[in-house]
């Protein structure tokens, strides 16, 4: 019985994981129409554990679930979008200064190393693995700084903040600029220019709140909004 619950598990933790990939990396876009069954077909799985990621990921409001009908991955909340944006800036902006602190020669060859894999995702248009080399970089902070339950907390509730990320490093200006800061950023590290590096951290995680009002207009249906348009078909995973 303790095998078999255990397989049980490992399936619920896999459908889960593969649902919040395609979700946090776009592949299920917002406003994706998914069924339990559809998506159990796809799996190769039974439908219980699709039900149970589909029950997970509503409490991480990454999906509507309307009962007796169909699951829908959600729209972007912009409103959810600036409450987990300032959660990470919170966290992050202090963090500089333990890292700061604690950080060796090799933690700048990795952040060098960082930056030169953001640049090849951003050479081959690989947008949502640049996303997760940003975050990465950025996870490299928290742990020179020995504080992982504040990253933890920054990447459980950064569903929605993530998608639009996603959405942003598509745009030219956008991820060349964002490629030179973290360059800036590395470089005032290593001089050891604390307030400099906070100045340019805070710009940073700001941006976000200068690009939305066109990633809105470009791309309106990804977007919450009152009039809610109907689900699009799931495409492949």
């Amino acid at each position: 019985m303790m095998v078999q619950d255990a397989q049980d598990r490992s399936v619920q933790g896999a459908v889960y994981r593969t649902l919040k990939e395609g979700i946090m990396t776009l592949r299920l876009a917002p406003g994706t129409v998914m069924s339990t069954k559809e998506m159990a077909e796809r799996l190769h799985v039974s439908r219980t554990p699709v039900r149970e990621a589909f029950i997970r990921l509503q409490s991480e409001e990454l999906v509507d679930i309307i009962p007796q009908r169909e699951t829908v991955v959600s729209r972007i909340n912009l409103l959810r979008v600036e409450q987990e944006r300032f959660v990470r800036e919170s966290l992050e902006l202090p963090v500089i200064d333990l890292f700061l602190q604690n950080c060796r020669p090799e933690h700048f060859a990795q952040l060098r190393e960082s930056i030169e894999e953001q640049k090849r995702c951003y050479t081959e248009k690989r947008y949502a693995d640049f996303v997760g080399a940003d975050n990465r970089m950025h996870q490299l902070f928290f742990d020179v700084a020995g504080q992982h339950l504040a990253w933890e907390l920054i990447m459980n509730s950064n569903g929605h903040y993530n998608r639009i990320r996603v959405l942003t490093v598509q745009v030219e200006d956008t991820i060349v600029s964002t490629i030179r800061q973290h360059c800036q950023m590395v470089d005032l590290m290593e001089q050891g220019q604390t307030e400099a590096v906070r100045r340019e951290m805070n710009r940073h995680v700001k941006r976000i709140n200068v690009e939305k009002a066109n990633l809105v207009q470009r791309y309106p249906d990804y977007f919450k909004n009152d009039n809610e348009p109907q689900g699009i078909r799931i495409g492949s995973l």
